[in-house]
């Protein structure tokens, strides 16, 4: 083989006893909650018809539905496994059924994708429906 194609394999690292390291054994990673939520909002917010709903205290709604506003979303990661709750809305006339489909798809395939973490289960509610105007969503009661 000459020179020019000779390739080296990168020296092992070893342990005091010379062994080699496993992969396990560099370290942990722990994502936490936090990230997951954060993730999974950008999520909801790629898929077309979905969109975010504003905090509620005691039932009553806090500030409008705008487009910046993302979807509330809690998680719980339990080792490498997540189980995710979104609240969102959908934009009128688009089906509910159909857009929280997508929705659970497209978050599970993105936290996947990102976390490496798996996804139990995607719950999502919609409380609201939002009509489109000129200057803003409208929610429908």
């Amino acid at each position: 083989m000459s020179a020019a194609t000779a390739t080296r394999d990168a020296p092992a690292r070893l342990d005091g006893a010379g062994d080699p390291l496993d992969v396990t054994d560099r370290g942990r990673t722990r994502i936490a909650d936090r990230v997951v939520e954060k993730i999974a909002a950008r999520a909801v917010a790629e898929i077309d018809r979905a969109a975010g709903v504003p905090g509620r205290v005691l039932g009553v709604r806090l500030g409008s539905t705008g487009p910046d506003t993302r979807a509330r979303v809690d998680a719980d990661v339990d080792g490498r496994v997540v189980t995710v709750r979104v609240s969102m809305a959908v934009r009128w006339p688009a089906s509910v059924r159909a857009v929280t489909r997508q929705v659970r798809a497209h978050v599970a395939e993105r936290l996947q994708a990102l976390t490496g973490l798996r996804v139990e289960q995607v719950d999502i509610d919609v409380p609201t429906l939002l009509v489109a105007t000129d200057d803003e969503d409208r929610r429908v009661s």
